[in-house]
């Protein structure tokens, strides 16, 4: 129980400590963004699309190259399995003769076969994959290289530090905010837990109670009993022989 309650004060603590730090990142982002625009104006407005799409664009090309990789090795797992099933089928003269398999080496033919439609599927998808990641890579590219002819490559050079550094910044801020929602949940959990522990101790305490009153009310009435016992006369003597 008490570290139930040590989590969720600790959880809290830190929850507060990174709500404070964040305000501060944002209160030095705003003061730098307003920095940004004192010294190019209203440039650094005309050129932020071309930098949105450049970001987007490095987002893109990151997407590819993971979904390249995810693509590959469906393929490598795609082309052992049919070698594995192929390996099979000649093992057992499978369509070349006409041969009785038994119980084991039907099962054998009947699992490799479903494994090589199993990874046919998934190597498909991943390429569905690759072909949409693809196409949003060169829609990001287009944006870019449209966005760099409207602004001009000496814009984009003189307002490039000025972007960068606010596009860091934002990453930190971004990377925060996704750490004070997981401080959130872990908070609510711990504080569910608490709250649980604190309902089963209530309604144990409230057992222990009862289970005190009705053992003290039967020995109670125990004791009240022997009491009436040892009240009630006894038997008439017989009278002693002469």
């Amino acid at each position: 129980m008490n570290r139930t309650s040590g989590e969720v004060n600790g959880f809290e603590r830190q929850l507060s400590e990174a709500q404070e730090q964040y305000k501060g990142l944002l209160e030095h982002f705003s003061w730098l963004h307003e920095e940004c625009r004192a010294q190019h104006g209203g440039a650094l407005e005309r050129v932020r699309p071309y930098f949105e799409a450049a970001q987007v664009l490095n987002a893109a090309s990151r997407r590819v190259q993971g979904v390249i990789r995810e693509f590959s090795a469906a393929a490598s797992v795609y082309a052992q399995a049919k070698s594995e099933l192929k390996a099979i089928e000649e093992d057992l003269a499978y369509g070349a003769h006409k041969v009785s398999l038994d119980r084991d080496q039907q099962d054998g033919l009947s699992r490799a076969t479903v494994r090589v439609l199993k990874c046919r599927q998934e190597r498909d998808r991943r390429e569905q994959d690759y072909v949409r990641a693809l196409r949003e890579y060169q829609e990001a590219q287009e944006a870019v290289e449209a966005g760099r002819a409207q602004v001009g490559d000496a814009l984009i050079k003189r307002t490039q530090p000025s972007f960068r550094m606010l596009q860091k910044h934002q990453a930190t801020l971004a990377s925060e905010q996704t750490r004070i929602s997981a401080l959130q949940e872990r908070a609510r959990h711990a504080k569910t837990v608490y709250q649980n522990s604190m309902r089963e101790l209530d309604r144990i305490n409230v057992a222990v109670h009862a289970a005190r009153k009705a053992h003290a009310e039967q020995a109670k009435e125990a004791a009240l009993a022997a009491a009436e016992l040892d009240e009630t006369p006894g038997a008439p003597e017989a009278p002693a022989a002469a």
